[in-house]
């Protein structure tokens, strides 16, 4: 690896399981590392952050922090931003970008986009302002993921996506997803709601992987704009209150979007879903 990346690698000798630490010097040796870690085994882990590394396959912990890490309005009219995965979220807020803008909090000043894309989100989707996202998925395919249908302004590039996407919806309509919806907040650290449709408003399939947990994808860059705060939370009507039920379900639903996304395993395991002793039914 530390002939591929030009960032710094550290290797931890002592660990029972092989694990190593990169801290990229370019955003190429990212996909550089995932080459890597695809032909050896190895796990490629978000540092700082609740990624569930399998214990037995070795390690490689990632930073987000970026040199190179750009932000730019592209629409002033909009409020719309194209930031970089390694622009700190104490950059945003000083920038005004999104909900970065008001809802702040300074002890998380250093923290990456990166890191706030990954970190668990249950409430609305639409009051993250997020607008479209590029990630790297497992198979190192760099996808431009936004809205989906009606409103979709740029396709699909890569072959490899398309052939995911109708797997995805099929999972946004089985009885476990129908399940799921009916409880507030969601009940999952992926969001399939993202494919289910809301109040007919249009769907974004870069929704689906916030609070992902950096188990699904590499966020390379984000387009951020100033949420909805007039949007409504979609939560259809339920009497069923057994939470057993709704934490089975879930649970199909993660590890089936796990295996669909990251069969291999590249990110890790799935990271752990808030607690169902919070969960309302209406």
């Amino acid at each position: 690896m530390s002939r591929t990346c030009l960032g710094r690698v550290r290797w931890d000798q002592h660990a029972q399981t092989s694990q190593a630490w990169l801290e990229p010097a370019r955003a190429v040796d990212i996909m550089h590392a995932q080459a890597l870690c695809s032909e050896f085994g190895a796990q490629l882990i978000l540092l700082h952050s609740d990624a569930r590394p399998d214990e037995s396959r070795p390690v490689l912990w990632v930073d987000s922090r970026a040199s190179w890490a750009q932000l730019e309005c592209v629409d002033s009219a909009s409020g719309l931003w194209r930031v970089d995965a390694g622009v700190t979220l104490g950059s945003l807020h000083h920038n005004g970008v999104g909900v970065f803008a008001e809802s702040y909090d300074p002890s998380h000043a250093d923290r990456t986009l990166a890191q706030w894309f990954a970190s668990p989100f249950a409430g609305n989707l639409l009051h993250s302002g997020i607008v479209q996202a590029e990630v790297m998925l497992a198979d190192g395919t760099l996808e431009l993921l936004g809205p989906f249908g009606a409103k979709a302004s740029t396709p699909l590039r890569s072959l490899s996506v398309q052939k995911k996407i109708p797997k995805l919806f099929e999972l946004a309509q089985s009885p476990e997803a129908v399940l799921c919806a009916q409880c507030d907040p969601w009940p999952m650290r992926y969001r399939l709601d993202a494919l289910m449709s809301q109040s007919g408003d249009s769907l974004n399939l870069a929704w689906l992987f916030q609070g992902h947990g950096g188990s699904l994808a590499w966020l390379q860059t984000l387009w951020l704009r100033a949420p909805d705060d007039q949007y409504a939370p979609f939560v259809q009507s339920s009497s069923d209150r057994n939470t057993a039920l709704i934490a089975d379900a879930a649970d199909k639903l993660e590890q089936a979007i796990k295996q669909t996304l990251d069969p291999a395993g590249l990110f890790g395991k799935t990271p752990a879903a808030k607690g169902l002793e919070s969960l309302q039914f209406t």
